[in-house]
């Protein structure tokens, strides 16, 4: 299971900045993200030759990524929920608290038994391959899905540009909710239960989908199913990965 965890860890670590837009666009920040979840990813193997290959390789990719979205005017829109103006206050104190929390619980537990709690969770390919494919499954599946409609979004903005600007940064939202979702199910055993996404977004779009007739509902239906698919392919691979049945 160490190579799946490798691979799959390793093309997180280079995509998963790239498909961030509160990242994607800020080097300092996305390199060190890049960075930090390579050195996860490679931890079982650090004792080798392997971290100094694919270290720097991994480096090199994210930083070309990183110069080449300089220039893709077709980005994910921005949601701005991780630090929005005016709110810091309420994401940073809990954030805090909850350091805080841990820390007294590893003071008061013992440090060392904490230390091997952790070492144990993070050394655990299994539960690394199954982070991998999450992020993968809702970040780096929103860059596919805004790749597979720019062909269809820029005359769909062109007809109703008024209407589609303010769900720019709602829809990412949507799509992350989407995919992750979907990958849980699935991960979990249970496909069955991805019918209420769907069923969830299509109500929720059924009066777009009457006002823009066949043009938005073409545009929504490859949408969804790539959204959806991105997922799907993920979730059985890691799946798969982990040695379970593709769908339970």
């Amino acid at each position: 299971m160490e190579l799946e965890r490798l691979v799959l860890g390793l093309i997180t670590a280079i995509l998963l900045p790239y498909s961030i837009p509160a990242i994607r666009l800020r080097l300092a920040v996305a390199l060190p993200l890049s960075t930090g979840y390579a050195v996860y990813t490679l931890l079982p193997v650090a004792f080798s030759i392997k971290p100094a290959v694919l270290l720097p390789l991994c480096l090199a990719s994210s930083w070309a990524l990183a110069h080449l979205v300089r220039n893709d005017e077709d980005m994910q829109g921005s949601p701005r929920i991780f630090l929005p103006d005016g709110v810091q206050k309420f994401t940073l104190v809990p954030t805090s608290l909850t350091a805080l929390t841990v820390l007294s619980a590893a003071a008061v537990y013992g440090v060392p038994q904490m230390l091997e709690a952790t070492g144990g969770i993070i050394m655990d390919d299994e539960m690394a391959i199954v982070i991998s494919g999450f992020l993968v499954s809702t970040f780096v599946g929103g860059e596919v899905v805004t790749h597979m409609l720019r062909p269809f979004s820029a005359e769909l903005k062109k007809a109703d540009a008024e209407e589609m600007a303010p769900l720019k940064g709602a829809g990412t939202v949507i799509g992350w909710l989407e995919r992750s979702l979907t990958f849980i199910f699935v991960v979990a055993g249970q496909p069955e239960a991805v019918a209420v996404v769907v069923g969830i977004k299509g109500l929720a779009r059924f009066p777009e989908l009457q006002s823009h007739q066949k043009r938005f509902a073409e545009y929504f239906l490859i949408g969804t199913m790539t959204s959806i698919g991105v997922a799907l392919l993920t979730a059985v691979i890691v799946r798969i990965a982990i040695g379970v049945n593709a769908l339970g």
